[in-house]
């Protein structure tokens, strides 16, 4: 979910448009069959490689195309994001009130600014894009190292999840500085050759490989891939959650890498205009998605109707939220909760990409 306002369309690379495109979906599926997923042991292998890259992916991405707003000491941008959070956190809540059955004993309560949900990610941009401005001065490799550090022992750290999203955002900001450190010219120009995307292709293929043999030993750790909280999660194996987490930024780093390398540089008619709204998207799938937790119960409804083509189910149906939260519609009113008046026309055509 790269910058929430693009450039116009017409200097736009199509690989980073059917990356983001690939991304969000990514989310949407892995949100929708989140309840269901501990009952089907492939949706199980599934889920854990999912999030073994794609929220690093959005955010080293995210970095990417965040070089402008640094520089240019853009405060709208934040305070954008900072409406994206706001926004997406009040319609979770109120979905979640209109569900309520029993508003004297259910009534839903919130945080501001505590937050565990998929909010998170609006908030996490405001303070990148803060801390960015603040620390650009220095060297890049310098700050990634820092920062892959501290994401190492903030798991450490008893009460690193309690304000805000702080265990999260120490986690992730390690590839939103790499992202905002490199050129996109520079990543082209490396997975462009044939044997570089078939390489990919072969790592890729692998990593999904050994998440299924090791499906079993994997599943405990989806939760650790998430950077939620601190290390007890871990049990036996807490000493060594920086080891851990060290790992997993290498595996991460290795898998977006091998994603971008795998995507086609063309534009892809839909795919390519999905990669360019992923902000909508992003703000009001999950809204539905906790529908169908609490009201719908899509999970009852897979299993009765498409007991042995529930990954397909929950593809399609992910496929259809991504295509209507994507539309001309939800594209502008994204643009009308979170854009500026005051920003200049230039640099936005709609809602953009997350």
């Amino acid at each position: 979910m790269s910058e929430a306002f693009p450039q116009p369309a017409s200097n736009r690379i199509a690989k980073w448009d059917n990356l983001k495109a690939v991304l969000i979906f990514l989310v949407v599926f892995a949100h929708l069959f989140r309840p269901a997923y501990r009952d089907y042991p492939i949706l199980k292998t599934v889920f854990f490689y999912i999030y073994l890259f794609h929220m690093p992916a959005f955010v080293f991405v995210s970095g990417l195309f965040s070089k402008n707003a640094v520089k240019k000491r853009n405060y709208d941008r934040v305070f954008s994001f900072l409406l994206v959070y706001l926004v997406t956190k009040f319609m979770n809540w109120f979905v979640k009130l209109l569900l309520a059955k029993d508003l004297v004993n259910e009534m839903p309560y919130t945080s501001l600014f505590q937050e565990r949900g998929v909010a998170w990610y609006g908030l996490a941009m405001c303070v990148f894009l803060l801390a960015t401005m603040f620390l650009e001065r220095y060297r890049a490799s310098s700050l990634v190292a820092l920062f892959l550090a501290l994401g190492c022992l903030a798991g450490y750290c008893k009460d690193v999840g309690a304000v805000g999203s702080m265990s999260r955002i120490l986690v992730f900001y390690p590839f939103f500085l790499a992202g905002y450190a490199l050129k996109p010219e520079q990543i082209l120009h490396v997975t462009e050759h044939w044997y570089t995307r078939l390489l990919s292709a072969a790592v890729l293929v692998a990593a999904f490989w050994l998440c299924l043999q090791y499906q079993e030993e994997l599943t405990p750790y989806i939760e650790f891939l998430k950077g939620k909280s601190n290390f007890s999660a871990l049990e036996e194996l807490a000493p060594y959650g920086g080891l851990f987490r060290l790992a997993f930024y290498g595996v991460a780093f290795l898998l977006t890498f091998c994603l971008i390398a795998v995507i086609p540089n063309f534009h892809i008619p839909v795919v390519s205009t999905v990669g360019q709204r992923t902000l909508s998207v992003y703000m009001f799938h999950y809204p539905l998605v906790t529908y169908f937790y609490e009201g719908f119960v899509l999970k009852d409804w897979v299993l009765a109707n498409w007991p042995n083509l529930y990954g397909l189910a929950y593809a399609v149906i992910s496929l259809l939220i991504v295509l209507v939260f994507a539309s001309k519609p939800f594209d502008w009113l994204a643009t009308k909760l979170t854009v500026l008046p005051l920003q200049k026309t230039t640099e936005q055509k709609g809602s953009g990409d997350v």
